[in-house]
């Protein structure tokens, strides 16, 4: 029986479309969800540690969860009755489907629903997406969110 949801956001177009669709379907389901936005390692930043200021993850990690409180406050707006979901955001940092992937296992999350696509360029040019690694990997059932397919 499904209990706990994981939506994983990544704050492109298409992830306020993800996040109400969580929310939906969350509700619909009488179930837990939590949304979860993956930030990317520190490392990418190599080079340019000179130029930012040491608490520029603290930064970036308040915007993104600014963020998903204003994708929840959207949703609200369009569906009130999510006053009664329970959910949590989370923000982590880290390779995005790895994090995704070992979070909803140690949460023992049941499923999780992901964007078809990021917000990189170039991850859109690799073969190992996050939302085809996610479903390739995860312990549990993936659904991948297409904006315009609303079956909800």
């Amino acid at each position: 029986m499904l209990k706990k949801i994981l939506v994983a956001v990544d704050l492109s177009k298409v992830s306020e479309e993800v996040f109400a669709y969580g929310c939906s379907l969350a509700l619909r389901l009488g179930v837990h969800a939590s949304f979860i936005h993956v930030m990317p390692h520190p490392t990418l930043w190599k080079g340019y540690e000179p130029w930012l200021p040491p608490e520029i993850d603290m930064e970036i990690s308040e915007i993104a969860r600014k963020k998903l409180e204003y994708y929840f406050k959207k949703a609200k707006e369009r569906m009130p009755e999510l006053a009664n979901v329970k959910y949590d955001m989370i923000v982590k940092e880290g390779s995005p489907s790895d994090v995704i992937i070992d979070y909803a296992r140690e949460g023992e999350y049941n499923l999780i629903v992901i964007g078809y696509r990021g917000q990189s360029t170039i991850e859109r040019l690799v073969v190992g997406s996050t939302a085809a690694n996610v479903a390739r990997y995860a312990h549990c059932s993936v659904l991948i969110y297409r904006p315009g397919l609303d079956i909800l």
